[in-house]
């Protein structure tokens, strides 16, 4: 550490220096020794690690690229003042949910980062791009958002796909606008009616240990064209668009708010700012969207009954009532 931090000062400085350095070596851990030396440093050679300083600034970046599996790899270098600021902001958002919060340190730092990102959507003080405010977009076909077999999820950009049932979360509590589309068949960029490479149609509808049942060669042209023009799909022709609704009013938020306070499952005490409005029973499968059907879930729960397959259920005194796969309740207050 000593050695890094006085590389760059003259050679008679650092050994005029030594003596001193190396009593701070004894007595302190390695980053406060590291911040000793750089304060020592700009003493002696202000002019020195001003540039040094400069240097480092210019190295600052952040990159984010889609990985193989769907993920999204997060890397960069930050400065002393930018650095310091981000984990002043995540430290509040990072602070362990309860004594059974299982997440490690650098899941709650990953949950924190979305949070605070989130936040700033939906404080509506960013800058527009194209004249329409940021936010997550979806594109979700009718089939996946109604839960049906086969369902491919929708489209949320560069980043990668998104299974239906978290399209449905998604849709519980956000602006919805209905896009009407008809697809294009014929041959396009070498796909032949959407589906790539040469078959026999009359040969592979069907499986012949099940009559009824199509083979997986016939299920997998039928998704192929399913997906996205830049996919492979069939291209698409809007032929109607509605205009954007959203699925909980304002006056519904701040009853819930009332009534529910933040999170209903039993234990969680995450605050309103972390809740979705859920739909007990959701409004694309008939469900109403009125304060008998609704609850107030933090992205975590809301996440565990979409995708994780808990059931939340309200009971006639107005209580909450989470079960899990293996059939053990959660009550709620």
């Amino acid at each position: 550490m000593v050695a890094d931090g006085t590389r760059d000062l003259a050679d008679h400085v650092t050994i005029e220096a030594d003596p001193v350095l190396v009593k701070a070596a004894r007595q302190l851990d390695p980053p406060r020794l590291r911040q000793a030396v750089a304060q020592l440093a700009q003493a002696v050679d202000p002019d020195g690690t001003d540039r040094l300083a400069e240097r480092r600034h210019e190295r600052r970046g952040l990159w984010l690229s889609p990985t193989w599996e769907g993920m999204v790899a997060v890397d960069g270098l930050l400065g002393p003042e930018a650095g310091t600021t981000l984990l002043a902001a995540l430290e509040p958002l990072a602070r362990p949910a309860d004594a059974h919060d299982a997440r490690s340190g650098s899941q709650r730092n990953a949950d924190a980062l979305t949070e605070l990102a989130r936040r700033a959507l939906e404080g509506g003080r960013l800058p527009t791009a194209g004249g329409v405010r940021p936010q997550l977009l979806v594109t979700v076909d009718l089939d996946s958002l109604l839960g049906r077999p086969g369902s491919l999820g929708g489209e949320a950009g560069w980043a990668g796909p998104l299974g239906p049932e978290a399209c449905r979360r998604l849709a519980c509590d956000g602006a919805v606008t209905r896009v009407v589309v008809t697809r294009h068949r014929g041959p396009v960029h070498g796909i032949e009616d959407g589906f790539s490479g040469n078959h026999d149609p009359a040969t592979d509808h069907t499986d012949s240990a099940h009559p009824d049942q199509p083979t997986l060669q016939a299920r997998l042209r039928a998704a192929m064209a399913l997906l996205p023009p830049t996919l492979g799909g069939a291209p698409r022709q809007p032929l109607d668009v509605g205009r954007a609704t959203r699925v909980i009013h304002p006056a519904q938020r701040a009853a819930l708010a009332v009534r529910d306070g933040g999170c209903v499952f039993l234990d969680c005490d995450r605050p309103l700012a972390w809740c979705d409005a859920h739909h007990l029973r959701h409004w694309l499968d008939g469900g109403p969207t009125d304060l008998s059907n609704l609850a107030l879930l933090c992205r975590a729960h809301h996440r565990a009954v979409h995708e994780g397959g808990w059931q939340l259920t309200r009971g006639p005194d107005g209580r909450f009532t989470a079960t899990p796969g293996h059939r053990r309740h959660h009550t709620a207050a």
